[in-house]
């Protein structure tokens, strides 16, 4: 009987905890959303958590600075994969969406990326943590995740539809496809955070634009994904890019895992990949769609080390043609080309994408894959390389004048160990285009209007090659009088204006040079393809906008120009520029306090002043100063734009200098046209014609 009356009384003292429990208020909880949700265990034996909502998280997270020693349970769904090297992400419930910082095993003894089986985007995750209110930013901190529970995708993948990687390419924009392959390489942004990858099957190679799908595959993985087809162009590019009718970057983004094999020991198909010349591929224009596809060639391998970063460089057989592997790490994510730096490979290589700019658009490689073979200059056919990469190279396809131009006769080449390799040229009409020997030079003249063929040929070692090039010749037969580039200074606004002069040295920073007459000097904006076309002191006739480069809305005058320009006419020749409407000496204080609210964009100096070039691990600055006050000279990377300055570091030297500002500075800064040595000769600034 005793022990019936404790049994009785203990159930009744419980009855009573419950009662109260129930009667007691939550506090700071709001009505429309409970702070808590429990999990509710699906077997008896599995544990049940306290489950508070993000919007309680976020309240929790406190003023600025706090951080909480409680641990608390967040159920969420991932919006995204932020970081995969210490497993930053972006989580999400009914109530909102919250930071993660960092992500550990259960335990804490394991982080995110050494997990072998972890969660991503779209997978529900149980995290136990704590919560801080770092510098403004609400977010979860030492995460330990204790479940997760994959994202049944059959829903998601359905819309999709199946092709090979060739017919992805052509499909399009905003397409859904279903597509498998092979992982030949993957992409890095800032941080070393995975970004894409290229996916090869037996028909093509495409890019896969997508961090999250990039952060759960290696290379070597056969995987299936369904994606959305696009062409990627950065924002600022597109305008550009729509001038010279690039349609982007051949991509697919938005991807969704399907299945992965998991080896990482499958070879990428090779069987439908063309071999060609890295000069090829850059000179394809960027109206054809190449990009993404991977290509063979034989290259020359270039790591050129700068300040804070590494470029490497995928180069012809000339040493010169290529262009610069595309990277957002400043180098570091191809450190695995150090082992082929100076050395002429097989490179399976792909264009990411071009670079856009008012003055063109420039290919940007990636490489697939990098095999030293033991190249052989010795099996290179001379005479074939002679020709291409150096004898059809120097012809325009047409001409507007007589560049009275002294071809090439002979060849050598010390990266291929070649010597004496020999060029001879005949034309198909010799009214139209005569190529003769003049004291010991062989000198291209056009003579008249019309049309001729050149055939350019090489014989080396029993090898013989030629290749034929078609030249348009138009040469006007009654001179027109042409307006002064001081009338060109004077025409308003947005016209567009014709204008004859001399080519002088070129803008820094900008693709272009100064025209400069007897009357006026003024800055010319151009393309890179009419760039390749001039040489500074010939005589042109240029077509372009008259144009003041502002952001408007100050009053700072920006910068005189003519925009967009091109070439009416070359006449040629080697003139000199004239300096009749340069504005005599000025004084490095006078310069630097030059009033930017009027025009002084057109006028050219002489100065005196002392190089000084500061060069540090990440930046070179160089400045003109007269050991009181400093001058800065526009530019973005002072020692590549002002190399020919560098010879003078610390010297006194006299300068030509003009005033610019093209981006609403307030103040000027000098452009440097040339350096006046001592014996009068001048080192001019020929950046833009190298």
């Amino acid at each position: 009987m005793k022990k019936l009356l404790i049994m009785l009384l203990a159930l009744v003292m419980v009855v009573g905890l419950f009662a109260a429990c129930d009667s007691a208020p939550e506090a700071n909880t709001p009505d429309t959303t409970p702070s808590t949700v429990p999990t509710q265990p699906t077997d008896p034996s599995e544990p049940q958590y306290e489950v508070i909502t993000i919007a309680k998280a976020l309240e929790l997270c406190g003023e600025p600075g706090n951080l909480t020693t409680e641990r608390y349970y967040i159920r969420g769904t991932i919006v995204s994969i932020d970081n995969p090297n210490y497993g930053a992400m972006t989580i999400q419930d009914e109530t909102g969406t919250i930071a993660v910082y960092g992500t550990y095993s259960a335990d804490g003894a394991i982080n995110y990326s050494a997990m072998t089986e972890k969660p991503y985007k779209g997978d529900e995750v149980l995290l136990h943590c704590t919560l801080q209110n770092y510098n403004g930013n609400k977010e979860v901190k030492n995460a330990r995740l204790i479940e997760f529970k994959k994202a049944d995708i059959s829903a998601d993948i359905k819309d999709y539809t199946e092709m090979t990687i060739a017919q992805a390419r052509t499909a399009e924009k905003g397409a859904k496809v279903k597509v498998s392959g092979v992982v030949a390489r993957i992409t890095y942004a800032n941080g070393r955070i995975p970004a894409g990858v290229i996916l090869v099957d037996n028909t093509g190679s495409i890019y896969v634009y997508d961090s999250d799908l990039a952060a759960r595959v290696q290379i070597g993985n056969k995987i299936t994904i369904g994606a959305e087809k696009t062409w990627w162009i950065l924002g600022d590019e597109q305008n550009h890019a729509a001038t010279f009718g690039y349609k982007g970057c051949n991509q697919l983004d938005s991807a969704i895992l399907v299945s992965n094999d998991g080896k990482t020991d499958n070879a990428y198909d090779k069987s439908w990949i063309t071999t060609t010349t890295v000069k090829d591929l850059m000179d394809t224009p960027v109206t054809e769609d190449i990009t993404t596809q991977i290509f063979k060639v034989t290259a020359l391998v270039k790591k050129v080390p700068g300040n804070g970063f590494t470029n490497y460089y995928i180069d012809d057989l000339d040493g010169i043609t290529g262009s610069y592997v595309y990277t957002q790490c400043n180098g570091s994510d191809f450190d695995w080309m150090d082992a082929f730096d100076g050395k002429i490979c097989t490179v399976y290589v792909t264009i990411l994408n071009a670079k856009s700019t008012n003055s063109g658009c420039v290919y940007r490689f990636l490489p697939i894959e990098i095999i030293d073979e033991g190249f052989d200059p010795s099996t290179i056919n001379a005479a074939e390389y002679a020709v291409k990469y150096h004898g059809v190279g120097q012809f325009l396809s047409s001409y507007t004048g007589n560049p009275a131009l002294e071809l090439l006769t002979s060849v050598d080449s010390e990266l291929l160990n070649l010597k004496g390799i020999k060029l001879s040229y005949t034309s198909s009409d010799s009214s139209v285009i005569e190529i003769k020997a003049v004291g010991g030079k062989t000198v291209m003249n056009c003579l008249k209007t019309g049309t001729a063929t050149i055939t350019v040929s090489s014989s080396h070692n029993g090898k013989t090659f030629s290749k034929d090039v078609t030249i348009s010749v138009d040469i006007p037969v009654v001179e027109v009088k042409y307006p002064t580039v001081s009338e060109a200074i004077s025409a308003q606004v947005g016209t567009t204006v014709t204008v004859k002069g001399i080519v002088g040295p070129s803008l820094v920073n900008k693709t272009g040079f100064y025209l400069i007459d007897e009357t006026g000097v003024i800055a010319v904006q151009t393309t890179a393809d009419v760039m390749a076309t001039l040489e500074i002191g010939q005589e042109v006739v240029l077509e372009g906008v008259r144009h003041i480069n502002t952001k408007g809305g100050t009053n700072y005058h920006g910068q005189t120009c003519l925009n967009n320009a091109t070439v009416v006419t070359n006449n040629y020749g080697t003139h000199n520029y004239s300096t009749a409407s340069f504005k005599g000496n000025i004084s490095v204080a006078d310069f630097y306090n030059l009033d930017v609210t009027k025009d002084f964009t057109t006028s050219v100096y002489t100065m005196k002043a002392t190089v000084v070039v500061e060069e540090t691990q990440f930046y070179t600055n160089i400045y003109l100063t007269d050991g009181t006050t400093k001058v800065r000279l526009y530019c973005q990377n002072a020692s590549s734009q002002y190399g020919f300055l560098k010879q003078y570091a610390g010297q006194e030297v006299t300068v030509e200098i003009a005033a610019c500002n093209w981006n609403d500075k307030t103040y000027y800064v000098g452009c440097v046209l040339s350096v006046i040595n001592a014996d009068g000769s001048k080192t001019l600034n020929e950046l833009n014609f190298k």
